[in-house]
C-alpha cells in the first residue's frame, strides 16, 4: 500500500491506541478516506469534507486530495465546488483566497503610480528607486560600514555598555520580531561586558543587538515635528537628522558597533544563530535607510535558514529533536526566525523589483509561530501576571539593580523590559496580515494596472477582503486599537510618557494601524486608479466601455470603495510622518509618498471631489509629508528624489 495515501496516526509504529497496523485493503473493502495533503502535512486529522476539508477552511488554505487513478495524478475539485462554510464567496475564491507565500514584486509602489496614464507618460518605470541603484562615494548606500578601518568620528563604546545596550535592543527591537533567546542573550551580553567580546557567532548578534540599542528609541520620546528640518554631519559622507549632537553620537556608536560586526559576520556558518545574524544586520540597515543592503542581508538569512531545514529535512527529525536540550524552545526560535525572515523579504518587494530566495518556495508546516511560556521557559516562576490593561506593576527601570540578576533570575528581568503578551500578540497578528495582504497582492496585482479599467470582476472580490480585513482590526484587544481611538493624542499624534511598557503598547498599535492601512491602500487602490481614468457616472462609463458597464448597485459599491480609498489615503499621511526611527521608518515614508501622488492624479483628472482638503489646497494639505520627506532626505537619496517629484507635480497642478 501506497503509504502516502494513508492518514498519519498518532502511534509511533503506524498504530492508533491498541489497534493494531491496518492490513492490505482487499479488492472491494471498504477503505478510509485519504487525509487532503494540508492536514497530512501538518499531521492534523482531516474530516474528509468534500470539496475542501474543515481545516482547510477554517485556515483558508487550498485542499487538495490526492487519489489513486491510472496516472496517479492529484484532483483538485472544480472552482465552482470550492466553498466557504461562513457564507458563499465569488466562484473565483479558489485561486485569489490561496495563500500565497510569493508576491508580484513592486506592483503598488509609488513608481508604479507614477506610471499611470494620468501622468502622460512624464516617469519612467522605477523612476524614484533608480538612484539606490546608483553607487555613487558618500550615497546612503555606499557608506564605508564593510571596510576593515573605522572612519574619522566613530569611536567604539566601552563594553560595560554592553548590558544596557542589549536592554534596549530588547525593549525597542526585538519586541516587534521575537526570534532569540533572551535568556542567552542576556548572558552572552553580560559575558561580553567582563570578558570581552570574541570572534564567534554570538559576540557578532551581541554587536548586532547593540548597534540597534544604540540608535533605536522609545516610541513616545523620539523626536517629534520641529519648525524646520536640520540636520547633522557626522563625518562619514552621510547626515543624520536630531537637534543636537547627542542624535549624531548615538549614530555614530551604532555604526561602529555594526562594522565590528560586520567584522565577524564572514565567519557565520550555515545555523540559526548565522541566520538571526543576518536577519538583525537588515533591520540594521533598514533602520538607517539602506533597503536594497537591507535586503541583501535578509535574502543571506533566508538562504541560511532554508539550506539548514534542508539539512533537517535529510535527518531523522525525531531523533533530532531528542538531542536538542529545548527542543520545545527550539523549535518555536525556528518558526519565529522563518516568519520574520519571510517577512522582511515581501515588505521590501512591495517597493522594489528584487528575486525572492528560496524560503517562499518552502511552505512551512506551523501556519503561525507558537508564542512562548515564559514561565515554563524558565525555572523560576511568574511573581506577576500579563495582563493588557494593568502596566502599573512594571514601571521600575529595567536598570536599577543589574547586579541583581542572578537573584531575580531571568524572567523578571525580562518581563521589566516589555510585556511578553503584547509582543506576541502584535507578532502573530503581522503573520496573519502578511498572509492576507499576499492574497490581495496576488488578487489585484498580478497584471498592468491597465486591466483595472474593467473593474466590475474585482468588486465581489475587494468586498470579501474588506470584510476580512475589518473583521481581524475588530477582534484586536483594545490596547492594540488605541492609537487611532485615544483622544488625549496631539495633533503630531504622539503623547510624552514616562512609562515604558505604555510607550511600546503605543508603538505597537501605531505599528499595527500602519499595516492595516498598507493593506487597505493596496485593496483601494485599483477602484482609485479607475476612478481616476474614468469619469464617475453611469451614463459615461455605459457609452465609454458598454462590455463592462456597471448596474446602478455596482456603480455605488465602486463609489464607496473610492470614498474608503480617499479615507485611507488620508489617514496614511496623518499617521506615517511621525520622526521616529524604527525598522519600517523607510516604508513609512514610501507609503506618504504614494498616497500624495494618488491625491495629485484625482486633482488632475478632476473626477472626483476631493473632501477633507486643506482649505489652503492641496499642497496645504501635503504639507506634513514634505516635512517629514526633507526631515529625513539627507540619508535616503530616492526619498530626495521623490520630494522633488512631489513638489514639481504640486507645482504643476497649481
Amino acid at each position: 500500500m501506497d503509504p502516502e495515501l494513508e492518514p498519519h496516526s498518532s502511534g509511533s509504529d503506524g498504530q492508533e491506541g491498541d489497534h493494531p497496523a491496518p492490513k492490505r485493503v482487499k479488492r472491494g473493502s471498504v477503505r478510509r478516506k485519504p487525509a487532503c495533503q494540508a492536514c497530512r502535512r501538518r499531521k492534523v486529522r482531516c474530516d474528509n469534507a468534500q470539496p475542501a476539508c474543515g481545516f482547510c477552511c477554517a485556515n483558508e488554505t487550498e485542499c487538495v486530495y490526492v487519489t489513486r487513478g491510472d496516472d496517479g495524478c492529484k484532483h483538485r475539485p472544480p472552482e465552482s465546488e470550492i466553498h466557504d462554510r461562513r457564507g458563499s464567496v465569488p466562484i473565483r475564491a479558489a485561486e485569489w483566497q490561496r495563500d500565497y507565500l510569493q508576491i508580484p514584486a513592486g506592483r503598488c509602489s509609488a513608481d508604479t503610480v507614477l506610471t499611470w496614464p494620468i501622468f502622460q507618460g512624464q516617469f519612467r518605470e522605477s523612476s524614484l528607486i533608480t538612484t539606490l541603484f546608483h553607487y555613487s562615494h558618500g550615497a546612503s548606500e555606499d557608506r564605508p560600514t564593510e571596510s576593515w578601518t573605522l572612519p574619522d568620528g566613530l569611536q567604539y563604546t566601552p563594553d560595560e555598555q554592553i548590558p544596557t545596550l542589549v536592554d534596549r535592543f530588547i525593549q525597542n527591537v526585538h519586541i516587534k520580531n521575537p526570534i532569540l533567546d533572551l535568556e542567552s542573550l542576556i548572558q552572552s551580553g553580560r559575558h561580553a561586558a567582563e570578558f570581552g567580546l570574541q570572534w564567534d557567532a554570538r559576540s557578532c548578534l551581541i554587536l548586532l543587538a547593540c548597534a540597534l540599542g544604540c540608535i533605536s528609541q522609545p516610541f513616545t520620546t523620539s523626536i517629534q515635528f520641529p519648525q524646520t528640518a536640520r540636520s547633522l554631519h557626522d563625518g562619514m559622507g552621510w547626515r543624520a537628522p536630531g537637534f543636537n549632537s547627542s542624535s549624531g553620537t548615538q549614530l555614530r556608536e551604532g555604526e561602529a558597533f555594526f562594522m565590528m560586526a560586520c567584522r565577524r559576520i564572514g565567519l557565520l556558518r550555515y545555523s540559526v544563530i548565522g541566520a538571526q545574524c543576518h536577519f538583525f544586520a537588515g533591520v540594521y540597515l533598514m533602520y538607517t535607510f539602506r533597503p536594497l543592503s537591507g535586503w541583501n542581508h535578509f535574502y543571506q538569512a533566508s538562504t541560511f535558514y532554508r539550506l539548514r531545514l534542508r539539512l533537517i529535512d535529510g535527518l531523522d527529525k525525531s531523533v533530532y529533536e531528542a538531542e536538542q536540550p529545548g527542543a520545545s524552545v527550539t523549535q518555536r526560535l525556528d518558526q519565529s526566525l522563518y516568519w520574520s525572515c519571510f517577512k522582511s523579504e515581501v515588505e521590501i518587494r512591495v517597493e522594489l523589483p528584487l528575486p525572492q530566495s528560496a524560503i517562499a518556495e518552502y511552505e512551512y508546516p506551523a501556519l503561525f509561530p507558537t508564542p512562548p511560556t515564559l514561565s515554563e521557559e524558565y525555572p523560576r516562576r511568574r511573581d506577576q501576571t500579563s495582563d493588557w490593561a494593568n502596566s502599573e506593576n512594571t514601571n521600575q527601570s529595567p536598570h536599577d539593580d543589574p547586579a541583581g540578576l542572578p537573584e531575580r533570575g531571568v524572567y523578571n528581568h525580562v518581563s521589566k523590559l516589555f510585556n511578553e503578551e503584547q509582543s506576541w500578540y502584535y507578532y502573530l497578528t503581522e503573520v496573519a496580515l502578511r498572509r492576507i495582504g499576499n492574497r490581495v497582492l496576488n488578487a489585484f496585482y498580478r497584471e498592468a494596472p491597465s486591466t483595472w479599467s474593467n473593474i466590475k470582476p474585482l468588486i465581489p472580490i475587494a468586498l470579501e477582503f474588506e470584510s476580512q480585513i475589518n473583521a481581524w482590526f475588530a477582534n484586536l484587544p483594545p490596547a492594540m486599537q488605541t492609537y487611532e481611538s485615544d483622544p488625549t493624542l496631539s495633533n503630531t499624534g504622539q503623547r510624552y510618557t514616562t512609562d515604558i511598557q505604555d510607550s511600546i503598547c503605543r508603538e505597537l498599535s501605531w505599528a499595527l494601524s500602519n499595516r492595516f492601512l498598507e493593506i487597505r491602500l493596496w485593496l483601494y487602490q485599483p477602484f482609485l486608479f479607475f476612478a481616476v481614468h474614468h469619469p464617475m457616472s453611469t451614463t459615461s462609463i455605459a457609452t465609454e466601455n458598454p462590455t463592462s458597464s456597471l448596474t446602478e448597485d455596482e456603480f455605488g459599491i465602486v463609489q464607496g470603495l473610492v470614498e474608503s480609498g480617499l479615507d485611507c489615503s488620508n489617514k496614511i499621511l496623518q499617521a506615517r510622518c511621525l520622526r521616529h526611527r524604527h525598522h519600517g521608518i523607510w516604508f513609512d515614508l514610501r507609503a506618504l509618498v504614494t498616497a500624495s501622488l494618488i491625491f495629485i492624479a484625482l486633482a488632475r483628472s478632476g473626477n472626483v471631489s476631493l473632501p477633507n482638503i486643506h482649505p489652503g489646497g492641496l499642497r496645504s494639505h501635503l504639507s506634513r509629508t514634505l516635512e517629514a520627506l526633507t526631515y529625513w532626505e539627507d540619508e535616503a537619496p530616492d526619498i530626495k528624489k521623490a520630494r522633488g517629484t512631489l513638489d514639481n507635480l504640486l507645482r504643476d497642478l497649481s
